[in-house]
């Protein structure tokens, strides 16, 4: 069963259970697919879609930080919703995870502890951890080593 499969499915199961806002966070990532796909004229992959999902968490997240603290309700619908879309994702790896892989990659490949290297470090991780971690968590695991 294929990813937009599997999110069609869980729709249909969310829509039974009258479950309002798993709903509206399903439809968002389909439709989001739809968009892409209709925009690229093909039918995306189980990888590429993941990387709208990660798209949808990132925003999620950051809606999160730009709220203020007192809004309480918005706060919690918000940590829902990014609940709902990490069950969609694969395990994310923890900043220890991550900082050791990179420590690995860094001594693997033979680069430089510097600041050029850095791109270098972050299009290897991300190749690498697709779907697994988002670039604002690498640059920060990153920079943390660099310095």
């Amino acid at each position: 069963m294929s990813f937009l499969d599997n999110l069609r499915k869980d729709k249909m199961k969310s829509m039974k259970e009258k479950d309002k806002i798993r709903t509206a966070v399903i439809t968002n990532m389909m439709s989001t697919i739809a968009l892409a796909e209709k925009e690229g004229k093909k039918t995306l992959t189980d990888d590429e879609a993941l990387k709208f999902v990660q798209k949808e968490l990132k925003q999620a997240k950051d809606t999160l930080e730009m709220l203020p603290e007192s809004r309480t309700d918005a706060i919690e619908e918000i940590k829902e919703r990014i609940s709902i879309i990490e069950s969609y994702l694969p395990e994310q790896l923890s900043e220890g995870e991550l900082e050791d892989e990179i420590r690995k990659i860094i001594s693997d490949e033979g680069i430089d502890l510097s600041p050029k290297s850095k791109g270098i470090i972050m299009k290897s991780v991300m190749a690498k951890f697709q779907g697994r971690t988002d670039g604002k968590t690498v640059n920060k695991v990153v920079d943390k080593i660099l310095n």
